[in-house]
């Protein structure tokens, strides 16, 4: 895990002691340093924090307000105390409202609280990325809700068309098919037509493809009687217009539309 970049705070009114903490860890994570809780909160709120080390006496505001609002703020961010023998009560309250994860009696013992600090920036670590993949599953959860409003909008504007309207893939198959297409072509489903090579469905030939790509590149926008293949194996006259797109060097049917022959 690269810790490098993860930023921790350290708060004590006595300079002596937040120049001990900054030496302890400035080889392994970006240290800041306050010496009252107001100028703590102050680069709290400027600076992403991971962790916070805080003295429990200083005047003004003790290390458990300060903690308190921390948490408040952000409470994924992990909170150490740093108490005397005196406030190791105010300290385990603390930890049992959830304002603290951890504290430390003075004089504290460098190498477990750098083992601390190691596993509480660790167990951040772990609380951030789940949160991240909450947040793109939410994400993802309101782009596929979106997407199926949008398609229910399409479905139902195509399904108002008298006409058949058949949607066509860049190789050939049958994305989707209206209502009226579905009759027309006496299907009751469109799973039964989706995947289709639309060509042999509508029984297009390099003539009648031809015939219509050359209509469209001029703008000549027609129907044409062809005969098409229905569900039940029967030859129907239908009226059919073919649509186009610039597919590379090439050109190809985008869509189908097509009724009945009178």
């Amino acid at each position: 895990m690269n810790t490098a970049k993860r930023t921790i705070l350290c708060v004590d009114d006595e300079t002596d002691i937040v120049n001990a903490l900054y030496d302890t860890f400035m080889d392994t994570y970006n240290v800041k340093t306050a010496t009252s809780g107001e100028d703590a909160l102050k680069i709290f709120n400027e600076e992403d924090i991971a962790l916070v080390i805080s003295d429990q006496r200083m005047p003004k505001m003790e290390g458990t307000e300060l903690l308190g609002k921390i948490n408040e703020i952000k409470p994924k961010c992990k909170k150490i105390l740093l108490t005397g023998y005196a406030d190791i009560n105010a300290a385990i309250d603390a930890i049992n409202k959830g304002a603290v994860d951890k504290y430390f009696a003075k004089p504290w013992n460098d190498e477990e609280l750098v083992k601390t600090v190691e596993n509480l920036i660790r167990s951040y670590e772990n609380d951030m990325s789940f949160a991240k993949l909450i947040d793109d599953t939410r994400s993802l959860k309101d782009s596929v809700k979106r997407a199926k409003h949008n398609f229910m909008i399409f479905e139902n504007f195509f399904n108002t068309y008298l006409c058949g309207v058949c949607l066509v893939s860049n190789d050939n198959k049958i994305e989707y098919i209206n209502k009226a297409g579905l009759e027309f072509l006496k299907y009751g489903d469109i799973a039964q037509l989706q995947g289709k090579n639309a060509e042999e469905v509508f029984l297009l030939t390099n003539p009648i493809k031809t015939f219509f790509k050359e209509k469209y590149v001029a703008r000549e926008q027609l129907f044409d009687t062809v005969y098409v293949k229905t569900n039940d194996g029967s030859l129907v006259e239908m009226k059919l217009s073919l649509t186009f797109e610039m597919m590379g060097d090439s050109i190809g049917i985008n869509a189908i539309v097509f009724i009945k022959a009178d």
